[in-house]
């Protein structure tokens, strides 16, 4: 799994390793009704959450080509890395079977 990058200040940065705090940040907001959100909306509460996700003082310095997309990879990374672990654990059925 790619760890997500965003650009601040013409500069790349990579996501921190995410804590429990955030991946129940980001799935609480993933939870929300959006309908009916404008395009402003969408872009200021995303950009707020990288800049928490990314560790950035101000969400105002994020390349806002990298809001929309760099969320979502970001927000995949962090969910996924929950289940990432579940797939090293053995096979209970299947130990169970033989």
């Amino acid at each position: 799994m790619d760890i997500p990058k965003i650009r601040v200040k013409s500069k790349e940065i990579e996501l921190p390793r995410p804590t429990m705090r955030m991946w129940r940040r980001v799935a609480e907001y993933d939870d929300l009704d959006k309908t009916g959100w404008g395009t402003l909306r969408l872009m200021d509460e995303h950009s707020k959450i990288l800049a928490e996700m990314y560790g950035l003082a101000s969400p105002d310095d994020i390349d806002p080509a990298d809001v929309l997309t760099g969320y979502v990879e970001a927000a995949r990374f962090v969910i996924g890395l929950a289940s990432e672990r579940l797939k090293e654990l053995p096979n209970a059925e299947a130990e169970a079977v033989n």
